[in-house]
């Protein structure tokens, strides 16, 4: 790809298809550059593109075939799919890994699929890899799929090749933007289904979570990931927040969210939690990497307009 020298770790391109658009004539080149320069090849998409990928590099060189289902899971698992393909394949050194995935997008929850598109930036930063993203061509009722790959991706893939993104945004200021927009949740306006002020007892917590969740719409295995999740946010909010520590949570057919609120300071940075903080389960300090990939949506904001305290948002779809 066209200016490789001056990157040297992870570089995201992003392409919207047209209505019609012929990927092999888009994607083609790019793959057989690689193939030609002896670098491998992932490609990651459905069938029908994957086989007209493959046709057009006329399955020469080091080319992988991967599956796609987890590359579409709630964003911290994505990513750790995503992160687990590039290092089986990550070449030695001198040379990358191309990558390429998609179509994705229309279907795609707006929120959850901005995240992953930022996220990839700040989680693969490290990695030499060139990762071609394609992306469905925009339907009236789907997300601005032009205004997604603008903010997500560094690169674009255009008819005249790879070029620098004017329009990129930083994750840290995407993710805090669209995380912002939820907050407060509309179902904070009603009355709770479970409220627990001043907390003092974490097994009567577990257990008044399982019995409500019992109830309610998600399945067993879901319903023991949220309360995994809420117990890792409220032990935080235990040991390094300040006291007290309030949990409410609302539960409906569609969506369940738990609040858990100390008089503490709000961490800022929303990259926060997206990896393990060191790969060692025994030692602790993984409690945020956990309880976001137990939930669809993980945000922290000042408790109220002041600044004052923080509140954590734990969103579970049923």
């Amino acid at each position: 790809m066209a200016q490789r020298e001056e990157h040297q770790g992870y570089r995201h391109v992003g392409h919207v298809l047209e209505q019609g658009e012929d990927v092999a004539t888009i994607v083609g080149p790019v793959l057989r550059r690689a193939v030609a320069a002896g670098e491998p090849v992932v490609i990651a998409c459905p069938e029908p593109v994957a086989a007209a990928l493959v046709a057009a590099i006329d399955d020469a060189g080091d080319v992988h075939l991967a599956p796609t289902e987890q590359l579409t899971d709630r964003p911290p698992a994505a990513l750790a799919a995503i992160a687990r393909l590039v290092d089986e394949r990550v070449p030695g050194t001198g040379r990358r890994l191309h990558l390429v995935t998609g179509p994705g997008g229309p279907d795609t929850d707006p929120a959850a699929w901005v995240q992953i598109e930022a996220l990839l930036n700040h989680v693969l930063a490290e990695r030499p890899v060139d990762h071609l993203c394609l992306l469905a061509p925009p339907t009236a009722a789907g997300p601005d799929a032009q205004a997604v790959a603008r903010a997500t991706h560094p690169w674009l893939l255009t008819g005249e090749g790879t070029v620098r993104n004017p329009d990129y945004r930083p994750p840290a200021e995407l993710l805090r933007e669209v995380q912002q927009a939820g907050i407060p949740d509309p179902l904070e306006e009603t009355e709770p289904t479970l409220a627990m002020v001043d907390l003092d007892d974490m097994r009567a917590l577990r257990r008044a979570l399982n019995r409500v969740l019992a109830e309610s719409a998600l399945s067993p295995d879901a319903a023991q990931d949220f309360v995994l999740a809420i117990d890792e946010v409220t032990a935080n909010a235990t040991e390094h927040g300040i006291p007290p520590v309030d949990v409410k949570l609302w539960c409906t057919p569609e969506r369940l969210l738990c609040a858990v609120t100390d008089r503490g300071t709000a961490f800022e940075d929303p990259l926060a939690g997206y990896g393990p903080a060191h790969g060692d389960m025994a030692v602790g300090g993984m409690g945020l990497w956990l309880a976001r990939r137990s939930v669809d949506s993980l945000t922290a904001a000042p408790a109220d307009e002041s600044g004052d305290g923080c509140t954590v948002r734990l969103v579970v779809n049923a």
